[in-house]
């Protein structure tokens, strides 16, 4: 029995058909593996850059508190592990950039005193510390009276 014509070359198409829906499927999967693999590398490449920044801060904040502590410190604030206010307020009155400079960091910074329970103590009574402007202790900017 012969089919009619338009049967006929649909059952012929079909081959075609098919190969061709293969191919199309075959190509999303390999799109889809290939985002798959771009996103986890991306991840990992954002992730180990958290990571360093973390690290680079830690150690900036090291050489910071060495330089304010030490003996022969040009910024030296500490006597015998107390506090000279003197050189605080100097401290304090120095801009933000030669600060910065004279400390050789790269990082914004914000210094501030906290007692035992956390509460910060005031810096010559007035402030509540001093450095960048846009850093914030308690939601006050760093260098507010």
């Amino acid at each position: 029995m012969r089919h009619p014509a338009p049967i006929r070359d649909f059952a012929q198409r079909m081959p075609s058909l098919k190969s061709k829906s293969q191919t199309w499927s075959m190509d999303i999967a390999i799109g889809v593996v290939i985002f798959m693999v771009a996103f986890f590398v991306l991840y990992a490449i954002l992730n180990a850059g958290s990571q360093s920044k973390a690290a680079d801060l830690k150690e900036e904040a090291a050489i910071v508190v060495k330089q304010l502590a030490s003996d022969d410190g040009i910024i030296r604030i500490m006597d015998h592990n107390q506090v000279n206010e003197t050189r605080l307020g100097l401290l304090k009155n120095l801009s933000y950039v030669k600060l910065k400079s004279s400390l050789r960091i790269e990082g914004d910074f914000c210094f501030y005193f906290e007692d035992e329970q956390g509460r910060i103590i005031l810096i010559n009574h007035t402030y509540r510390g001093f450095g960048a402007p846009n850093i914030n202790i308690s939601g006050v900017p760093c260098n507010t009276k």
